[in-house]
């Protein structure tokens, strides 16, 4: 029997759809935990990224402040604000763990 989606996984379906829609090609990861979607890009880290406040998204019908901070995420790592470029991802600096070097500065 299959369940229906819990509140929270529609949540992370819908912010995770506005980033694919912006910033297509990049595997965005997105959780929901504590009151917070949690945004992070795995094809550069999956430690560092954003935490917008749900009360935030109710407000943001449009998610536009997801779709800023996947922009910034991307930039932190001097990536254009577009889709996916493989080769340009394969040429980023990276750390002996695998992640990729960026502005990790807040």
């Amino acid at each position: 029997m299959i369940q229906p989606m819990t509140t929270e996984q529609l949540q992370a379906a819908r912010v995770g759809d506005a980033l694919w829609h912006a910033y297509p090609g990049y595997r965005w990861a997105v959780a929901i935990c504590g009151g917070l979607a949690r945004i992070r890009n795995l094809d550069l880290s999956g430690q560092w990224g954003f935490d917008i406040p749900l009360a935030n998204l109710n407000h943001d019908p449009l998610l536009k402040g997801v779709i800023r901070a996947g922009g910034e995420i991307l930039e932190r790592y001097r990536l254009a604000r577009r889709g996916a470029d493989a080769d340009e991802l394969n040429t980023l600096p990276r750390w002996i763990t695998g992640e990729a070097k960026g502005d990790l500065s807040t």
